[in-house]
């Protein structure tokens, strides 16, 4: 029996949203009645390349969107969108029809200056992080230039908990922002690699005033008796850091410890027994999780 709830739970976990789709997105609406709280003057989408695992060496490509409004910002995946908008579950094998051949989705999103100013809230799965934002990044400006999709840009690095970053900005696209967690520059964050290549980013293409809802998430730890709750759990960055640690390593540890002991009851309908992520049945991995911070400091 505990097997049993164990895999209703594992299946639970990888079937959750997790982020609002666009205002008018009809998943979006079955899921949660929830309002963009704004909306998009400029959207960059980029090509995000990660390693995620010491054991395997290849390397999982992502295309992302990074959605800029008056007064906040939404970096997602365009993938697990589409996957959204079209109704369906995310890790059925449905979704892996989905129409960005070559790529596969990252589980996690940033949302910035929601719902407070001055503050980003990084979440992955059911792990969300907040961070304030100035003085998050301490960057070196270098008297370099190059073009990243069109627009001139200038070099900076940093230095960000463990991790050395080169990244490329233009000064013409007036927003301190950029993919990830990257603010604080005098201009949009168009290039960013990591000096261990375990992780890059490359912006593919920009759009002016596309009106892509931007929302912060809302869900916390029971989120099918609690999904329209205005709460949004965060851990500390050390804790956060150490699920996912496990999660990598032991899924079935990591949600005994997400969720606690919710049973098979919670689960509305059988079928979710076989949802699989990406294609392929759960197993425990023991896989070593590549934390692109490495440490909370």
């Amino acid at each position: 029996m505990k097997k049993l709830q164990t895999l209703f739970t594992l299946a639970l976990l990888m079937v959750l949203p997790l982020a609002a789709g666009g205002a008018c997105s009809s998943s979006t609406q079955k899921q949660v009645q929830q309002h963009a709280d704004d909306h998009a003057l400029l959207s960059a989408t980029y090509e995000v390349v990660a390693q995620q695992v010491e054991e395997i060496a290849k390397k999982d490509k992502d295309l992302m969107r990074l959605d800029i409004g008056s007064h906040s910002s939404q970096f997602r995946s365009v993938i697990i969108e589409w996957i959204k908008d079209n109704g369906l579950v995310l890790g059925s094998p449905e979704s892996l029809n989905h129409p960005y051949r070559g790529y596969t989705w990252l589980e996690y999103q940033v949302v910035k200056n929601l719902p407070k100013q001055g503050y980003m809230f990084f979440t992955h799965g059911h792990i969300s992080v907040r961070d304030k934002m100035e003085g998050l990044f301490d960057w070196q400006l270098i008297d370099e230039d190059s073009v990243v999709c069109g627009y001139p840009c200038k070099k900076a690095k940093t230095s960000f908990r463990g991790r050395i970053w080169t990244v490329w900005y233009s000064p013409l696209l007036p927003y301190s922002d950029g993919p990830w967690k990257f603010c604080g520059l005098p201009g949009l964050v168009l290039k960013a690699d990591e000096a261990e290549r375990k992780l890059s980013f490359k912006c593919k293409k920009i759009e002016i005033d596309t009106k892509h809802g931007i929302f912060l998430v809302k869900k916390n730890a029971s989120p099918m008796l609690r999904m329209e709750s205005d709460v949004l759990d965060t851990y500390r960055l050390e804790r956060a850091l150490e699920l996912m640690k496990l999660e990598k390593y032991d899924p079935t540890a990591f949600v005994e410890e997400i969720h606690g002991g919710m049973s098979a009851p919670d689960i509305k309908s059988a079928r979710t027994l076989q949802v699989t992520k990406n294609g392929k049945q759960m197993e425990t991995l023991h896989h070593t999780a590549i934390l692109y911070e490495k440490t909370a400091k």
